[in-house]
Order: C-alpha cells, then structure tokens, then sequence
C-alpha cells in the first residue's frame, strides 16, 4: 500500500473521527485487528481492547459490517478438555475497565467476508451498544 495513495489518507482521516468520537460516547478501542485467512474462507475473527470510560456499565449488544454478511459476538470456551465457541446475545462492560477480545476468548465471528481481505486491509465494523450508540471501528487485517 502506498502512503501517499488519496483513498489511504481519507482512511486515516475517516479513523481519527472515528476515535475521537469513540473517546466523546465514553467507550474507546484499541488494537483493533481481523486475522487474515486464505482465500475463499468463509469465517475470520475480529478482536479488540475495548475501553469503558465511564462510571456506569455499557453493554455491547451487536456488531455489523458492510465488509461481512454477518457479525456475530461469540467467546471461546473450554469444558471437559474441549473447546468450542457460544455465540453471546450481549457482553457487559463493566464501569472505567477494559475487556479484551483475543484469540481464545471474546472475538467477533465474521461470516462470509464479501471480498478478500489481505494484510493491511480496513475493515470497519460497527459495534451497538445498548441506549442505541453505535461505534464504527476500524480494524485492520494481519497475518
């Protein structure tokens, strides 16, 4: 990717709106990242830290994104020796702490992406949180 490419700049223009305003609703993200998959496969993961700035609880309820069919909240759980994943209906994010998404535990499911996506892609998903904030987040695609 060239720095100096004009779509490359709106992007890291379109970014800082978006983390600003991030910081403005009272919950932030960092490190945001998708892991990169061959080509033709139909899920990935998305993961995060995700910051909650204030004193009362935010409750992520969704994710959705142009770039997929389907965003599901899902965590990784290990019983009986066995690990397997539970889609989550909601996550609560307790007051001014953070809640990381990382392979082997929290992460977005990302279902039938509708191109390929290579290191170096954005992606932005938005996250809804409950009281009807919605938070687009860049995420970038690594190996």
């Amino acid at each position: 990717m060239r720095w100096r490419d004009p779509v490359f700049a709106c992007l890291i223009s379109a970014l800082a709106l978006v983390c600003a305003a991030s910081e403005d609703a009272g919950v932030s993200v960092r490190d945001a990242w998708i892991r990169e998959t061959p080509p033709g496969m139909t899920m990935m993961a998305g993961y995060m830290v995700l910051r909650n700035n204030t004193s009362r609880a935010q409750i992520l309820v969704a994710a959705s994104s142009a770039g997929f069919e389907t965003v599901m909240i899902h965590r990784t759980i290990a019983k009986d020796g066995m690990a397997g994943m539970v889609h989550l209906s909601q996550i609560e994010l307790a007051p001014l702490a953070n809640l990381i998404f990382a392979p082997g535990g929290y992460h977005l499911m990302l279902m039938n992406p509708k191109r390929t996506l290579r290191a170096g892609d954005p992606v932005v998903i938005n996250l809804e949180f409950r009281g009807g904030l919605v938070l687009p987040v860049a995420f970038e695609v690594r190996k």
